[in-house]
């Protein structure tokens, strides 16, 4: 025995030395229970590694074969069952190498397109193509020959150990075997070096899977790595665009302050100008404001108090006090706004419809307005100048008979005192 074939486990011999056993027509053989058990084995891998998809034909032969072998068992011709049963054993090997030399190949296929993807994203030069091993060229001649071949090709002879076995027993079994039984010996060789020259191909084309996946994982961190310094770079760009914009805006402020102290001891005429440069400070605030934040400051109303913006019930999670995504980013452009802008107290006013109970909507309401008053505070506005009450469904501005009216009651206001 070869010294590769050292480290197959015993328990496999069995069915080996069974099936030179019963090529050479040895006699006095035991009833072939083993032989059958082996090919319904053979058979259920074969369903496993789908053949029923890949090898149907190979497939076929062997669930026959099996057949044929349990039937002839039945009947008690063991001698035709056993042939029967190795012959079935080897059609379903043969069925499994080919369904499992399929999947190998589309999984091949697969990494290299993967591959491939990836250095085209990073720009990086193609790798050259390496032989697929399951499309090395299957060797013609007696399976003594092919088995010889397939020995001396460096490039398989590492791989498929227990195959090359199988294979070695049925071809030296040939030399012991009747002039009657060298026609299926002969087949079985065939089947049997086959099965050996196609495991072999696969556990090559797995090798080179593993290459491929390691090189596929090095480019997946490289393109991590390449996207990081992006978003990095995309970011300073922001920041200095902001800074810019936040440099403009207190060179704008400056002016408007400028020109305030310019036009104090002005006459009344001059008081639109003033008016002007503070429309155009407010504007340049808010336009700062939103453009940070990302989001639009809450419409906004003037009336006795001062002025009003309005926080539409959609803003918050239907019946809690938690804010959306877009009504935290809507909040934080107005606190900015504050922030930035001289302003009087700022008091929020949570409301809500006459749905439920009074003392649930009087809960909501507050929590609702303590969480806007949280969310002005963390962007900027400063804690002792802004207040929160609830007043439930005091105050309506709308029919709260009908859902347009109730949507209209559900609201924050937050308003903003005159700067005396």
């Amino acid at each position: 025995m070869r010294s590769s074939f050292a480290q197959i486990p015993a328990s496999l011999y069995a069915p080996l030395l069974c099936g030179s056993l019963l090529i050479s027509g040895c006699a006095s053989l035991p009833p072939p229970t083993a032989e059958l058990d082996a090919a319904q084995q053979a058979v259920n891998r074969a369903d496993a590694a789908d053949a029923d998809q890949y090898a149907a034909d190979a497939l076929a032969n062997a669930r026959t074969g099996l057949q044929r072998a349990q039937a002839a068992m039945a009947r008690g011709r063991d001698d035709e069952a056993r042939d029967a049963a190795v012959t079935a054993t080897a059609d379903a090997d043969l069925a499994r190498v080919r369904s499992a030399a399929a999947r190998t190949r589309a999984d091949l296929q697969q990494q290299q397109a993967e591959v491939a993807g990836l250095q085209a994203r990073l720009k990086l030069e193609p790798t050259p193509a390496s032989a697929n091993p399951l499309d090395i060229v299957v060797p013609t001649g007696t399976p003594e020959q092919r088995l010889q071949l397939l020995e001396a090709d460096i490039r398989l002879n590492p791989f498929a150990q227990y195959e090359r076995l199988q294979a070695q027993q049925a071809v030296t079994a040939l030399a012991t075997v009747s002039r009657r039984n060298l026609p299926a010996a002969m087949a079985l060789a065939e089947r049997r070096v086959g099965i050996a020259e196609q495991a072999a191909r696969i556990e090559a084309a797995k090798r080179a899977l593993e290459r491929l996946a390691s090189e596929r994982s090095e480019l997946r961190v490289e393109a991590s790595r390449r996207d990081a310094d992006r978003a990095m770079a995309e970011a300073e760009q922001l920041r200095l665009q902001a800074q810019i914009q936040a440099e403009d805006a207190a060179r704008a402020r400056a002016q408007a302050a400028q020109a305030e102290a310019v036009l104090d001891g002005a006459q009344v005429e001059q008081q639109d100008k003033v008016d002007a440069a503070r429309a155009k400070e407010a504007a340049l605030a808010r336009k700062e404001a939103e453009l940070v934040a990302g989001a639009k400051l809450p419409p906004m109303k003037q009336d006795a108090r001062g002025d009003v913006y309005t926080l539409a019930g959609d803003v918050f999670a239907g019946g809690q006090a938690q804010l959306t995504k877009a009504g935290s980013a809507s909040l934080k452009a107005l606190g900015m706004y504050l922030a930035a802008m001289p302003s009087g107290s700022v008091q929020v006013i949570g409301y809500s419809d006459n749905q439920g109970k009074p003392a649930a909507n009087q809960s909501l309401s507050e929590r609702r307005a303590q969480q806007v008053r949280a969310s002005l505070v963390a962007a900027g506005v400063s804690r002792n100048q802004i207040s929160s009450q609830g007043k439930g469904a005091a105050a309506p501005v709308a029919d709260n008979r009908t859902a347009a009216g109730r949507a209209k009651n559900r609201r924050v206001e937050v308003v903003i005192s005159k700067v005396k």
